[in-house]
């Protein structure tokens, strides 16, 4: 529900704001006096277009800015985190939503500070708020939205129906398309089985080993460089054993160091660490020299060894390059290329068991589909028959309201096959005609805003609380009506006030007599500028403008004796009203 507004430099509106609270708000006041602002500045919270034109003269910019609590609206919620609003853990149930536009047609958006789309608005607000006039955004209206208006009226039989619905129509699009790729495998296998045994053969002839890549590398890096392997080898040898120029033997004098640093550390202390990392150095050497001459002795070059590795490595690269993989991934992929076709030999019998269970899911579907739409018959009449009521009670006498259900076809095989949707196999449309004798029409083809507001209003009536609107606001409600029918909106907005929250402009008494909260909007000139404020009123100030609605002076003795009995008569149905929906909740 919409908790407060704040608007500012917006059109004759300098800076205003309203705590509104639950039940059936009334705003009132006299003629051009900025009622229909208030509901046009709401109106930009939920995404409806922003023009300049509406800021405030001598001013930059305008701001409307809400404070909203969805705590009983799931669908905000789910909106919300499915856009990436808020996170889960972080989720608020109360919510600020901001439009400011400058001068220059700079039009910025915010929910809780944070810059988004005017797009995003428009999507949250058919979550939470209807907003009924001539002129006004309704998604009431719209023809998508009727099945899930008789959806929403029916759900204690309708809702578990569509969800078991749901999942076999999941389970038949699984198999469908199961299916589907089986037979584009089957057109394709004799093209893609070449395909895969040519790879496969391909690489397996080969026959590459683990880690053959690495050791030929490296026998290649010897054959390539064997003649500065042989010098560097035999030169460290050489010096090891005291062949080379100066005749001197390495390890000859490695142990006499060995040996002088042995004596040194038994006299000096400083010399032991020495001592004990010379034995190391010595093991070294000698280490050293045994691999090198068994290394000599087996070092040997092959031209014919050299060309068959270059040649290998060369085979791998191709492969490589070819099949975009590495030759440690080789293994794996030979075997995906055996699973693919080792598949195509069960191909026929994987389409035929897949045939035969989309065959019975398809079976099972239009048996689940069937019995949703029977269902949905049922409370399309009984919504049809309780709205009618409604009609009836609001002055439309002659009204004639159809919710027609019709059943999709999918004319894509060339036969009236039903068409599958993720709503069912139904297609549902609101039409009504006012006057005897014209033809019903599409509901959003009434043209007039009383109407629309009227019609809307017993349909929200037989609805209840079944849908997810949490905020609902009228405008031009009262329009051509009076007397007795007015009685009967008043009394109609304040029973659907009693699970939602109503925001309506009035300029009938009965009907403002209603209300739960009662606001009077006063237009007046200050320092050669027009301002209007606004006021909730206390309940000896909503007598004295019960009394000016009805035609006559506030002060009046007699108008303010009609005003009372008329709040008293309205304080009684309200009672009557809160007694009956409480014991039905119970």
């Amino acid at each position: 529900m919409l908790k407060e507004l704040q608007v500012k430099n917006f059109a004759i509106i300098d800076d205003v704001r309203i705590i509104f609270g639950s039940g059936l708000n009334i705003l009132s006041g006299e003629t051009g006096a900025g009622k229909t602002l208030i509901i046009e500045a709401i109106n930009l919270l939920i995404g409806e277009r922003a023009d300049s034109e509406l800021i405030r003269e001598d001013r930059d910019k305008l701001l409307v800015q809400g404070y909203f609590d969805f705590s009983r609206n799931t669908a905000v919620r789910q909106f919300l985190l499915k856009h990436n609003i808020v996170d889960e853990e972080d989720f608020q149930n109360y919510i600020v939503i901001s439009r400011e536009l400058n001068r220059t047609g700079k039009n910025k958006a915010f929910i809780n500070g944070l810059f988004t789309q005017v797009a995003i608005l428009k999507g949250l607000g058919d979550c939470f708020l209807d907003l009924h006039g001539q002129h006004y955004h309704q998604y009431l209206l719209e023809p998508r939205t009727h099945i899930k208006i008789v959806d929403d009226f029916g759900k204690d039989t309708v809702l578990p129906l569509k969800k078991e619905y749901l999942y076999k129509y999941g389970l038949y699009a699984d198999r469908k398309e199961k299916l589907e790729n089986l037979i584009k495998m089957q057109n394709n296998r004799d093209a893609r089985l070449q395909d895969l045994d040519y790879r496969y053969q391909e690489i397996s002839k080969l026959a590459i080993t683990e880690g053959e890549e690495k050791k030929l590398e490296n026998e290649l890096r010897i054959l390539k460089n064997f003649e500065s392997i042989y010098k560097l080898a035999s030169e460290t040898e050489d010096i090891i054993k005291g062949a080379g120029p100066d005749k001197s033997n390495l390890s000859d004098t490695i142990s006499l160091m060995q040996k002088n640093i042995g004596q040194l550390a038994s006299i000096d202390d400083r010399f032991k660490d020495f001592s004990e990392r010379m034995g190391l150095f010595t093991d070294i050497i000698e280490e050293i020299s045994h691999f090198l001459g068994g290394y000599l002795s087996d070092l040997d070059f092959s031209k014919d060894r050299l060309d068959t590795i270059q040649e290998r490595l060369y085979n791998f690269s191709l492969i490589k390059k070819k099949y975009d993989i590495g030759i440690p991934d080789i293994g794996s992929y030979l075997k995906k290329l055996k699973e693919e076709i080792d598949s195509y030999q069960s191909l026929d019998q994987d389409i035929e068991k897949a045939d035969s269970q989309l065959a019975f899911s398809l079976e099972d579907l239009l048996e689940s589909a069937t019995e949703l739409s029977s269902a949905r018959g049922k409370a399309a009449s009984q919504l049809e028959e309780k709205v009618h009521d409604g009609l009836d009670d609001l002055g439309f006498s002659s009204a004639v309201f159809e919710i027609e259900k019709r059943l999709l076809k999918d004319g894509s095989s060339g036969q009236d096959n039903p068409k599958f949707t993720k709503n069912g196999i139904d297609a549902i449309e609101i039409f009504i005609s006012l006057n005897t004798g014209e033809n019903t029409r599409p509901l959003k083809k009434v043209a007039s805003g009383g109407e629309i507001s009227r019609i809307m209003l017993a349909l929200k009536s037989a609805l209840g609380a079944a849908d997810n609107i949490s905020t609902m606001i009228f405008d031009e409600i009262d329009a051509g009506i009076g007397g007795a029918i007015a009685l009967v909106v008043g009394e109609k907005l304040f029973n659907i006030s009693l699970k939602k929250q109503i925001i309506a402009i009035s300029h009938l008494a009965q009907i403002a007599c209603f209300s739960t909260s009662h606001y009077f909007i006063d237009k007046y000139v200050q320092k050669g500028r027009t301002m209007i404020k606004i006021n909730k009123l206390g309940p000896g100030e909503k007598v004295e403008e019960i009394s000016r609605m009805l035609g006559g002076m506030k002060d009046s003795e007699i108008s303010i004796k009609h005003a009372g009995e008329l709040i008293k008569n309205a304080d009684i149905i309200k009672s009557n009203l809160k007694k009956e929906t409480t014991e039905i909740g119970n």
